[in-house]
């Protein structure tokens, strides 16, 4: 997202220390860094923005009027409305607050505003004050610009209302309480308002079919929290009518990914309905997702508004691939399945890093002492232990011996609040995207084969393994030990 800024603010401290944009203006030529202060300046100013993080808007004489500095978020789509734009989420409000000016703030006062049914807008933050003579009138919307108000005034103009507060924030693991409260950040918004508004004619096959193929960025994830937050934006996708695919090659940075534009999707899992990607690519009626990354609160919202619809895996989910990789693995590590004892063990990320807003996973010497109760408790006689962590391996292996399998996937030691995916991508020699996500998909297939199930916390893979058992262990003890704050 790109935001206007005073002209005395810093730039980017870390390259250009104390300098502010005034001396920077001042002292270097900026030619090439102008662009006519409006509502296109966003636009405008995205090429300048990649070099260098920012620019400056100027008025029609030349006068500096601004800098646009853009901020890190999950959102980017093109300035593409063949679509159209979708105001199913923000129809939910009749009065909107927008703080500050901003790309995002800008575009959808130009654009989905004209189709909203609410009834106010508030345009909160002096940054609106010379943005305001450039947006054209809202048919049907009461507007009104607040620089800072007061508490008195803020209810004043929420009487009456319900009301939705759009801010800047970045979308993560987190509860539904600020959404309760009506707010919601600018990525959110967009990407619902957007998100089928990049509509392409590639082909003349299936004309009565709407597909959409869905992207985004999905770096830091493991692959099962990957999948599930592909299927609810899939369910969303099929509730508005849609046929939907996965392709996600947005997410560069995944360490599932070999390559710039690697399907880190296809990888791993099938298409969810009868369709192809090649099926797509030569079809009349084409939407491509924005890239955007879907945080707890956002999947959530977008569960609720495809309440009822679920997904036909007629092909399965996994592809042959891995389904092959699987099946080589299951009688050497887990040869007597009715007679095992189920464990998965999260250490790394969380033990060394303490996720925040994440469940509390319990220490190895915590789930040992439960393995032996259910060991005895429900007559069971091995240990299968799924776990990334080195450590953990080691000392579960010296603790039960003979009695205890694991797979053969690589373990790894994590130091203090380092990411298992920040290690990753540090290797020197970095491993085979396909060989990482299939000996983690492995390890929880086994899991989900055992007699019970004891996990450390709740995770990605404890969802996983109790949706691949489909109600099948005879127990299941999930530790709760809260949630890091």
């Amino acid at each position: 997202m790109i935001s206007i800024k005073p002209l005395d603010s810093p730039i980017n401290q870390q390259q250009y220390g104390d300098i502010t944009y005034r001396q920077y203006a001042d002292t270097y030529n900026i030619d090439d860094r102008k662009v006519p202060y409006g509502p296109d300046m966003f636009y405008l100013s995205v090429n300048t923005i990649a070099d260098k993080n920012f620019t400056f808007a100027v008025d029609e004489d030349g006068n500096l009027v601004a800098a646009l500095v853009f901020d890190g978020g999950t959102y980017a789509h093109k300035y593409t409305y063949s679509g159209g734009v979708d105001t199913a989420f923000i129809d939910n409000y009749d009065c909107i607050f927008l703080y500050d000016c901003n790309e995002f703030s800008v575009e959808l006062c130009r654009t989905a505003f004209r189709f909203w049914k609410g009834k106010r807008l508030v345009l909160v933050g002096a940054n609106w004050e010379k943005m305001i003579e450039h947006l054209d009138d809202i048919p049907g919307i009461e507007c009104f610009y607040e620089i800072e108000p007061e508490n008195n005034r803020f209810t004043e103009l929420m009487n009456g209302f319900k009301c939705l507060h759009v801010t800047y924030g970045i979308p993560h693991q987190e509860s539904m309480e600020r959404y309760e409260q009506g707010v919601m950040y600018y990525d959110e918004v967009m990407s619902f308002t957007f998100m089928f508004s990049d509509c392409r004619e590639l082909g003349e096959s299936n004309p009565d079919k709407y597909f959409f193929v869905m992207d985004g960025y999905y770096g830091n994830l493991g692959l099962f929290t990957i999948r599930s937050k592909i299927e609810v934006c899939l369910r969303y996708a099929l509730s508005k009518g849609m046929e939907p695919v996965v392709r996600i090659v947005k997410s560069g940075e995944s360490f599932y990914s070999d390559y710039s534009g690697d399907d880190i999707w296809g990888k791993f899992f099938n298409q969810p309905g009868d369709y192809s990607l090649d099926d797509v690519m030569h079809s009349k009626h084409v939407f491509f997702s924005p890239g955007f990354y879907n945080g707890s609160v956002q999947s959530n919202i977008m569960s609720q508004m495809s309440k009822g619809i679920s997904l036909d895996w007629k092909h399965g989910v996994f592809n042959n691939n891995l389904i092959g990789y699987i099946a080589e693995r299951k009688n050497k590590y887990l040869p007597y399945p009715q007679r095992t004892l189920g464990v998965l063990a999260r250490g790394t990320d969380f033990v060394n890093t303490h996720l925040h807003n994440h469940p509390i996973h319990a220490s190895k010497e915590m789930i040992a002492d439960r393995i032996d109760e259910a060991l005895r408790d429900w007559n069971l006689d091995y240990v299968y232990i799924a776990t990334e962590d080195a450590v953990y391996c080691e000392f579960f292996k010296e603790r039960y011996g003979d009695k205890v399998f694991f797979t053969d996937q690589q373990r790894y030691v994590t130091r203090q609040n380092e990411l298992l995916s920040e290690l990753h991508r540090s290797e020197e020699v970095k491993r085979n995207g396909f060989e990482l996500g299939a000996e983690y998909a492995a390890s929880i297939n086994l899991l989900s084969q055992c007699n019970s199930l004891i996990a450390s916390g709740g995770c990605g893979g404890v969802d996983e393994a109790l949706r691949e058992n489909a109600g099948g262990y005879e127990h299941v003890y999930v530790f709760d030990l809260g949630t890091n704050r």
